[in-house]
């Protein structure tokens, strides 16, 4: 999809990212879109009717597409986080960006709470940052269940700088239509069960009003990949009496499933 939105800047936006506000929000769609494509591309290349590929690509790229736009804008200060995972997050403005798929919002906006199984590093990340108002748990560290949430060493680091880096998310739609919406906002993290409390407004960086156009593979002209012509095939999003229903379609539960499951093992 490509309906970005070009609309008026969120004030907290433009506080937090100053003149750069504008190159910054067009590089987060751009690093979504670049995600949608990678995932799309995966699942073809992969032959396969499963969904695993689709859902590995999404999974990396929706961190490293996000920091490859970010940092080709060259905004002083600008650096790649190593969280201790798989990913590498991008800090600008002393602001982490952190990118996650949620299932088909039913509504105009993402809801207060994380949607799966809340990691141990994204704790961490909740923790260490410095949030928009006074927080839940006791600065540096976090009660959970009688013990200390100490801070893995590249994560402590970061919580020693002064001023201490921010933390804005970026919820995001994505199923094999592509990219539907995105948003992003600062929340602070208000128990272990991952209820969040938005702390400003949920803005809109792109709306699924459009489709994009992928090559997909004639198989019936044989059983060479190469064999065939590539025609375009037009990938619609889901319809809103569908989005209502809040039930994926059939052949994307195996997909989510398998994504759930690998992005749940982060620690």
């Amino acid at each position: 999809m490509d309906a970005n939105v070009d609309g008026p800047m969120p004030a907290w936006a433009s506080a937090r990212f100053g003149e750069d506000v504008a190159g910054l929000r067009l590089a987060i769609q751009m690093g979504l879109l670049d995600t949608e494509s990678a995932m799309l591309e995966s699942h073809v290349a992969g032959r396969s009717k499963h969904k695993f590929t689709a859902g590995a690509a999404r999974m990396t790229n929706q961190y490293d597409r996000i920091a490859e736009h970010v940092l080709d804008l060259g905004i002083p200060g600008t650096e790649l986080i190593k969280p201790g995972t798989f990913y590498e997050l991008v800090l600008v403005h002393n602001t982490l960006l952190c990118p996650y798929r949620v299932e088909s919002v039913d509504g105009f906006e993402p809801g207060d709470k994380w949607p799966k199984k809340l990691s141990r590093v994204m704790r961490e990340l909740f923790a260490l940052t410095d949030a928009p108002t006074p927080r839940w748990v006791a600065d540096p560290l976090l009660k959970v269940e009688g013990e200390e949430l100490v801070l893995r060493r590249s994560l402590a680091d970061l919580a020693e700088r002064d001023p201490r880096p921010s933390l804005v998310l970026i919820p995001y739609e994505m199923n094999m239509s592509g990219l539907q919406r995105a948003w992003w906002g600062q929340a602070n993290l208000l128990d272990e069960a991952g209820n969040l409390q938005w702390v400003t407004e949920k803005s809109l960086l792109t709306t699924g009003t459009e489709s994009r156009l992928y090559a997909v593979p004639d198989q019936r002209t044989g059983d060479n990949f190469a064999s065939g012509d590539l025609p375009e095939v037009a990938l619609s999003t889901r319809s809103e009496a569908a989005r209502a229903t809040g039930t994926p379609p059939q052949s994307e539960i195996e997909y989510d499933a398998f994504v759930s499951a690998a992005e749940g093992n982060e620690d």
